[in-house]
């Protein structure tokens, strides 16, 4: 497998990749903020003293809600209500706002600060001050050039994200409507709920999509070769014999992207539909680790009556079985044990993995309020995991047992993943909350003062801390656009080799007491 960078070019840290489309967004929304800034001084001057942030970045939000309109198709104009205009305006304010809000809260201070100073001057009579504390955008790029420039990317991907979005749904239409909709449904859009991922490949995310008579789809921007691999594989569990069956959600795949059914959580109708949804998930987590999975956090599963339901699969065969890896660096995550790499446990200290309490889903010490959306529910209470680690682990074994058998191991093997068509992978390279953190770090306000700033402190904290300067630059060019970056593995012509395959099962054996062992760490603890 070779890990490329995604449309990767070359850069220094002196000179900041050019963007000629987010420089003709940054001219047209700076000439668009004089226009409105020299209407607002006509109208006269008031004291303002308390000035949200959604005031000062509502120019930048109707100048791209504009200019997105004025590109979108007539066709997707007619199906787009003005609820969803409306969502997007609303995502567009929340992105800027974690980029913005930094420097925004500097300027804001500064402007009191000069207030407070100017007052006493002012009441003493030497000369009439308007005083007033409250700042413009405008005057916030002039102070700090860089902002200017990362406003622009921002809400030129945005722009493109959306153009994409809805030249899909139009595309789509009938097998949207024949998969999800019902046959006679108006194909109307009335809300649109972006951001249900991190920011990817230029500001895209997993969204939700409303029609008329809320039904709903997802929608997932990327390939779907994950989601393929693991459905399939419990729909061959279904077909051979195990005493449970498993929910397998609709799915409309494309070349780059799918539709995927939307679903709700729901509460356990009895204790023993409980502990089936245990034993259901006992069962999936002994094939998370044959099938190499990873990143299978709490977000990433959806209880829906007794179903656990993996709702984001992308990272299928990016594990290694303990047996096939061999010596390793073990403070890296690829030598830890397969079913920790899976991301369903939570580490110790011992494992010199790094900090990942409450975010495993079955880590006994999530809180419970609010109840998380992974585990089920009776009632009103929420079912931890520590209480039905037995029926996990009978789960986990049942499989274990099933794929003892060689024949079995290898018709499974030939069924599902030989028939799974082998595609490129995204995969992160650092955990996403160190990813987070670089982001939440370059929006400072000390990175906005003069043009280029920005770019500068990614490359110089990028390239200190990743594999190799390529690899570094690259993780700053997608921070630059504000995404979480991703690499594309390039695959062989299957997503899991039998090497890796049989190792992981005969891995399976010692697993199912590492299960039990970590589903109740902390259990006792919490309960006192």
């Amino acid at each position: 497998m070779k890990i490329l960078a995604k449309g990767e070019r070359a850069a220094s840290p002196g000179a900041q990749l050019p963007d000629a489309k987010a420089g003709r967004v940054a001219r047209g929304l700076k000439i668009f903020l004089e226009k409105t800034s020299s209407s607002s001084v006509r109208q006269g001057r008031r004291q303002r003293w308390l000035v949200s942030l959604d005031q000062i970045l509502a120019p930048a939000v109707s100048f791209a809600t504009a200019r997105l309109r004025g590109t979108v198709p007539r066709a997707a104009q007619k199906f787009l209500t003005e609820s969803a205009w409306d969502d997007l305006g609303r995502d567009l304010l929340t992105r800027l706002a974690f980029a913005l809000t930094p420097t925004l809260h500097l300027q804001q201070k500064a402007a009191k600060a000069v207030t407070r100073s100017l007052r006493p001057i002012a009441q003493s009579g030497e000369r009439r001050l308007a005083l007033h504390n409250d700042i413009t955008l405008l005057e916030t790029i002039i102070e700090f050039p860089d902002l200017l420039e990362t406003t622009a990317r921002l809400i030129s991907a945005w722009i493109d994200a959306q153009r994409e979005l809805f030249t899909r749904l139009l595309r789509d239409r009938s097998d949207l409507c024949s998969v999800f909709l019902r046959a006679r449904q108006p194909f109307r859009v009335t809300h649109i709920r972006a951001r249900l991922s991190d920011p990817h490949d230029g500001g895209k995310t997993v969204t939700m999509i409303e029609f008329v008579k809320r039904r709903r789809v997802i929608y997932k921007p990327r390939l779907s070769g994950g989601e393929e691999l693991w459905f399939e594989a419990l729909r061959w569990l279904n077909r051979n014999g195990l005493r449970v069956s498993f929910r397998v959600p609709k799915m409309l795949s494309r070349r780059s992207y799918f539709w995927m059914e939307f679903l709700q959580t729901k509460g356990c109708e009895s204790p023993t539909a409980v502990r089936l949804f245990y034993f259901r998930w006992g069962v999936q987590a002994a094939l998370a680790q044959i099938l190499g999975a990873t990143d299978l956090h709490r977000d990433n599963w959806l209880a829906v009556g007794a179903q656990p339901i993996l709702v984001d699969a992308e990272l299928i065969g990016d594990a290694e079985p303990t047996l096939f890896r061999g010596t390793s660096n073990s403070k890296h995550r690829q030598s830890l044990p397969a079913l920790l790499q899976t991301g369903l446990l939570p580490f110790t200290s011992r494992d010199h993995a790094g900090f990942y309490r409450g975010i495993a889903p079955l880590d006994a010490t999530i809180r419970k309020a609010p109840s998380p959306n992974c585990w089920p529910r009776y009632g009103p209470v929420a079912q931890e995991p520590s209480r039905y680690v037995n029926d996990l682990v009978s789960g986990f074994e049942v499989v274990a047992e099933v794929f003892g058998f060689p024949r079995t191991a290898q018709r499974f093997f030939r069924e599902v993943v030989l028939q799974t068509a082998g595609q490129d992978q995204r995969v992160l390279l650092r955990a996403t909350a160190q990813y987070a953190r670089l982001l939440r770090e370059s929006f400072d306000a000390r990175n906005m003062i003069s043009a280029g700033d920005r770019w500068r402190h990614l490359v110089r904290e990028c390239c200190s801390s990743a594999a190799n300067r390529r690899v570094g630059l690259a993780e700053a060019c997608s921070l630059l656009r504000c995404d979480i970056p991703k690499f594309t593995r390039r695959r062989n012509a299957r997503p899991v080799s039998w090497k890796i395959f049989s190792a992981a099962i005969a891995e399976l054996k010692s697993s199912s007491r590492f299960l039990r062992s970590r589903v109740v760490l902390g259990a006792g603890r919490r309960r006192s």
